[in-house]
């Protein structure tokens, strides 16, 4: 389980649109019709960040909940969307009435929470025939260069990752069916400016800006001048992985 720190993302949401690479547009409909979601449907987004997906698909729905235990990312999203329930809690902490949600949506936050836990759990929120969605990016062209992870390093000791990777049969250890793989291609090249690159590092959890306290203004600068061109990457595929709670 990734350690507890309720300031992961501290300052992250100022940052975090700009930042991240952007999901392929198709992926609120092609979700809505692999769920089968419809005016009834209720869709928790846990680790909603922002709230990006949890307004993606929230016209697919009856009742979308975005739930994030920073502050900073739910008010963004309540500003996008204030017809949705916006919750603040650690994904851990939830507690859903026994088949109350017909999907749960984790996008880029799953690898956050007790895994095993949160899976065992969700069998239990969401009704049978029900599903649980991991979304990611398929490949990563855009993401931290090396000399950056160096510089933040330098700053704030080893550069920190979550463990990745074994997901897939943690879930299926806890009973979930699947998972089936959609892969959705945008075609053509993703320009991204230097403040957008510079955004993506301070909306990672490993290098928000509160963690470099005083040293901030010496990393910045040196930041800069390291992110200092555009780049232009081919646009991320998403991958969406959908399990069903038999």
């Amino acid at each position: 389980m990734p350690p507890r720190d309720d300031d992961l993302f501290k300052g992250a949401a100022d940052y975090y649109e700009l930042g991240r690479l952007p999901y392929a547009a198709q992926l609120p409909e092609v979700l809505a019709k692999e769920l089968g979601l419809g005016p009834e449907s209720v869709v928790a987004d846990i680790g909603c960040g922002p709230g990006l997906l949890a307004v993606a698909l929230a016209p697919f729905c009856g009742r979308v909940l975005g739930v994030d235990p920073d502050p900073d990312m739910l008010a963004r999203g309540r500003r996008r969307d204030p017809s949705l329930t916006w919750l603040r809690a650690r994904a851990e902490d939830l507690a859903f009435e026994p088949g109350e949600l017909d999907a749960v949506v984790f996008g880029r936050s799953f690898h956050w929470t007790d895994r095993a836990l949160m899976s065992g759990r969700l069998r239990t929120f969401v009704r049978p025939g029900g599903h649980l969605v991991l979304v990611s990016e398929m490949h990563r062209p855009g993401r931290i260069p090396p000399q950056v992870k160096e510089l933040i390093a330098e700053f704030l000791g080893e550069y920190r990752v979550p463990r990745l990777g074994d997901e897939e049969e943690i879930i299926a250890a806890a009973g979930w069916q699947g998972p089936k793989r959609l892969t959705m291609r945008t075609a053509g090249t993703l320009t991204r400016d230097p403040e957008t690159r510079i955004a993506e590092v301070y909306s990672m959890s490993s290098s928000t800006r509160h963690r470099f306290g005083t040293r901030l203004p010496e990393f910045d600068r040196r930041l800069r001048e390291l992110l200092s061109e555009p780049e232009v990457i081919p646009f991320p595929a998403t991958l969406a992985r959908i399990w069903t709670n038999p």
